[in-house]
């Protein structure tokens, strides 16, 4: 018998680098949304429509999240991970310069669809990376250091969106965003390897597609933490879509102030992603999602409870606290619940990474009606719907086995 020692696979030392490059990469989705948002106004006045109709060009990045996800999962479990992200940050590129140059909102809400169909390549193959080299655990913080990349995004987007605006006009944010796509590019060609080794790839014919991601849904290793997740991370995307015209058409706030605003409650999701790297060595997994699920759930209620008894007086700065916490309390579900989501999917992470994905933006896309359907203050209106959606997403957390053997996933 050999005396030669193994180190524990959840022992092994984290490619923190790599990880962080992950994160740089993915930090386009949210850098696509959020940096944009204090020029919502101005492109308002420009395009002759109000907030609330341009505010539109926010679902319509969604759909593309939605139906782009979908297209690379099973892509990328069939030709690897590297080639895909050529192909969405190519176009995304293109649609970047498109928002860049066009006077109309309907190619503006056009090419942000297709900026999205390129941008979410990111999402879909890192976290399907990250999938394939690492077990549950070290999934969680892999996640959860991705995050402190990523999530720099939302905490500086909407601050540099409006410096620029300060210098240039609203234009100058796609170019921007146009320059970040091409490096993006450069990343994928110098510092991405390939993962995803030839005999781990899909051999499943492509006219199967749909029956699988069905089967997948099946799973309740897959479908409930998924869908929980889903459902408390879409409603973030409500509250994106909602935030300018609650807070700067609503309570007054400068582009400043609202870009602050928009930091400190990313900051929030940034501490708590990085207090569960600590928290998984000490508890389960599961058992950091439901707390997390329950934590956004309880602020989402006082929201709506403020909604209710005061509208569109409600105090300020409790509006914002309980925004805060159903924010910051994503730290908890997302990176658990991805890991949950994936540790049971080796052959087929490309699919559950895009569908755990798409569901998220579904959520923001159903979110989106479901405001228009509250003709109410907007208080009320953001409380009640993401009350509805981090509800459904709890109960969905809380349907997940506690006795999910996760060291058991290969």
């Amino acid at each position: 018998m050999s005396n030669k020692q193994t180190t524990p696979v959840d022992k092994q030392p984290m490619p923190v680098a790599w990880i962080m490059m992950l994160g740089l990469i993915v930090a386009i989705g949210p850098l696509s949304i959020d940096m944009y948002l204090p020029a919502l106004p101005t492109m308002a006045k420009d395009f002759g429509v109000s907030t609330a109709q341009i505010s539109n060009s926010v679902p319509a990045y969604f759909v593309g999240l939605v139906f782009g996800q979908l297209i690379y999962g099973p892509l990328s479990d069939r030709v690897g991970r590297v080639k895909p992200l050529y192909f969405g940050m190519t176009l995304y590129v293109i649609a970047s310069l498109i928002c860049a140059t066009t006077d109309s909102q309907y190619v503006l809400f056009a090419a942000r669809t297709l900026q999205a169909l390129g941008a979410c390549v990111g999402a879909v193959v890192t976290r399907a990376a990250i999938r394939d080299t690492m077990p549950p655990r070290q999934m969680a913080k892999a996640f959860s250091i991705m995050v402190l990349v990523m999530g720099l995004a939302p905490i500086l987007a909407p601050s540099l969106g409006a410096a620029f605006l300060r210098f240039f006009d609203w234009h100058a944010i796609f170019w921007f965003l146009a320059a970040f796509g091409v490096l993006n590019l450069l990343l994928t060609k110098f510092f991405f390897k390939e993962t995803l080794t030839e005999e781990n790839r899909s051999i499943r014919p492509l006219n199967t597609i749909l029956a699988q991601y069905v089967d997948l849904l099946k799973d309740p290793s897959f479908g409930y933490p998924a869908v929980g997740a889903g459902l408390l991370m879409g409603s973030m995307f409500v509250y994106i879509n909602a935030a300018p015209e609650l807070l700067m058409d609503g309570y007054g706030l400068t582009e400043s102030q609202f870009s602050l605003i928009f930091g400190i409650n990313a900051a929030g999701f940034i501490l708590l992603t990085q207090v569960n790297q600590f928290l998984t060595n000490r508890f389960r997994l599961i058992s950091l999602l439901r707390f997390g699920a329950t934590l956004q759930t309880i602020a989402a209620s006082c929201l709506l409870f403020l909604g209710v008894l005061y509208g569109s007086e409600a105090w300020l700065p409790l509006v914002l606290i309980c925004i805060f916490f159903c924010i910051s309390g994503l730290g908890l579900t997302q990176p658990n619940a991805s890991a949950i989501a994936l540790a049971f999917q080796k052959h087929r992470a490309g699919m559950a990474s895009a569908l755990q994905g798409s569901l998220m933006f579904c959520v923001g896309i159903f979110g989106g009606l479901l405001l228009n359907l509250f003709p109410v203050n907007p208080v009320f209106k953001l409380g009640a719907t993401m009350t509805i959606l981090m509800g459904l997403g709890t109960f969905s957390v809380y349907r997940v086995d506690r006795k999910l053997n996760l060291d058991s996933a290969d």
